[in-house]
């Protein structure tokens, strides 16, 4: 079962007593930021895109609750961004398991009170090691799809009588330009990252009703795995470098956390069931 590993929480939250809640550090910037007041769960926080991203929300004000599968990372993650003055929660999670994710979100409510924002970063399978479509087997398949999609439908579930509520319920998935244009040897990500587009589109034509926004993202951006691929590829990563018409890997924080931050503001209210490409142009090359 996910439990609640460290927090700084309002003094007044109920926090599970398994938490051990920080001194609350003075108010960072981001505090009168566009978020303020708003709680943010984000799946895969503890490393890469999920720690760039969470550290952008709570920048901006957000109370954000860090979720991941290795509590050591995100305890590490939640203790840097507690110390620049934000109201962080660190819950161990594995999405694919359900009862995790409701966990998960339970301690979040009892910590926060609400949640407005939801970040489904998470996604398992080794995409750095290539493997034949002919040779992949059901458990690599399934382990794309169990962390990725599904472990969304389980955290989007867990966390819709919440977002319905807040009035400013936002919800990103994490797609992949990989899904988008196919590369050999990645067939269980790239069905994967497809079937998370298809739960964009279904959920945001449903949830609409209920003021909550669902939309996909498709980052490419640095990331343990994409430094991983660069040490073993490294001339086909600097062609990849070369091809990309801005020349570079996205910034976790300033180029996909700081567009996410915009993507669930009030600035983009009007915007449901989109496919934003945060590639550096790469969609283009296809």
């Amino acid at each position: 079962m996910a439990e609640p590993i460290a927090a700084s929480v309002p003094s007044t939250a109920s926090v599970p007593s398994t938490a051990s809640e920080w001194s609350t550090a003075a108010p960072g910037l981001g505090q009168a930021g566009r978020l303020a007041g708003r709680v943010a769960v984000v799946t895969g926080a503890g490393q890469g895109l999920g720690r760039g991203i969470a550290e952008a929300l709570a920048d901006e004000g957000a109370a954000v609750a860090l979720l991941g599968r290795t509590e050591s990372k995100v305890v590490a993650a939640a203790e840097e961004l507690s110390g620049k003055g934000a109201r962080v929660l660190a819950v161990r999670c594995d999405v694919a398991d359900r009862a995790d994710a409701q966990a998960a979100v339970a301690a979040t409510l009892a910590a926060f009170g609400g949640v407005d924002i939801l970040i489904n970063n998470a996604q398992g399978g080794n995409n750095t090691v290539r493997i034949p479509t002919v040779d992949a087997t059901d458990a690599q398949l399934l382990e794309s799809f169990e962390t990725g999609p599904l472990g969304s439908v389980h955290m989007m579930q867990a966390c819709f009588a919440a977002l319905r509520d807040s009035g400013h319920g936002a919800v990103v998935n994490f797609g992949s330009g990989i899904g988008v244009r196919g590369a050999p040897g990645l067939l269980g990500y790239a069905m994967a990252k497809e079937a998370i587009g298809g739960l964009t589109k279904v959920t945001a034509i449903e949830w609409g009703r209920y003021g909550i926004r669902v939309n996909q993202v498709c980052p490419a951006a640095w990331s343990p795995a994409a430094e991983e691929y660069m040490k073993q590829s490294p001339e086909r990563w600097e062609l990849q470098r070369r091809q990309t018409p801005l020349r570079r890997l996205g910034d976790p924080y300033a180029d996909i956390g700081r567009a996410i931050v915009g993507l669930v503001s009030d600035d983009m209210q009007y915007l449901t069931g989109a496919t934003l490409m945060l590639d550096g142009g790469q969609v283009l090359l296809r």
